[in-house]
């Protein structure tokens, strides 16, 4: 069905998004409903997404979706939210993704992501570093959760070196709730590492 995927990008980009937001975007929006039956929930007037991000499902609609001719705003939410997706896709253990340009990214973040989780943190912080070149390559700036991934691999490898400057920045820049989160984290372990030696 024309627009499925557009649906799809539009709620995976947001998160959730308003009933009148949708419709203005989508004003054949019951079928697109219907299509999708359980992997969209309404709850009142706010429609969001009934399965977690991963890129199993995210990197082949993003390869579909994502256009340098999407707005600013648009790419850089959809950047932010594969590099989401793909350290989600590390906690659920999903094998990396394969792809060229940003979903080469995008591996390079969920191993990256994998090695963090495991406490191998300087291959994390080699792994996000050649995440961040790539990303370099392609002209475009560095994302929030980018920078926040960045900051827990600098801070659980040196304590109390770069990880809280790094943290900072991507607090600053923060667009979702998970760049947020993250960057909140890496200052949390900082501040804490800080205490421990005062």
């Amino acid at each position: 069905m024309e627009g499925l995927g557009a649906f799809l990008f539009f709620l995976a980009l947001r998160g959730e998004a308003k009933r009148e937001e949708v419709r203005a975007r989508f004003p054949r929006l019951v079928p697109l409903l219907k299509a999708l039956g359980q992997e969209v929930e309404a709850q009142g007037e706010t429609f969001r997404l009934g399965k977690p991000l991963r890129l199993s499902w995210f990197a082949p609609l993003f390869r579909q979706e994502y256009s340098p001719l999407l707005p600013e705003e648009e790419r850089s939410l959809a950047l932010e939210r594969l590099l989401e997706a793909a350290h989600l896709s590390a906690e659920a253990g999903e094998a990396p993704v394969a792809g060229e340009g940003l979903l080469q990214v995008a591996r390079t973040f969920q191993e990256g992501s994998q090695a963090l989780l495991r406490g191998a943190y300087r291959e994390a912080l080699h792994r996000y570093g050649e995440g961040l070149g790539l990303l370099e390559k392609e002209g475009l700036p560095f994302p929030a959760t980018a920078l926040a991934l960045l900051a827990l691999a600098q801070e659980g490898f040196r304590p109390r070196g770069k990880g809280r400057e790094t943290a900072r920045k991507a607090l600053e820049r923060a667009r979702t709730a998970f760049a947020r989160e993250m960057a909140q984290k890496a200052l949390s372990q900082a501040t804490k590492e800080a205490e421990r030696e005062a």
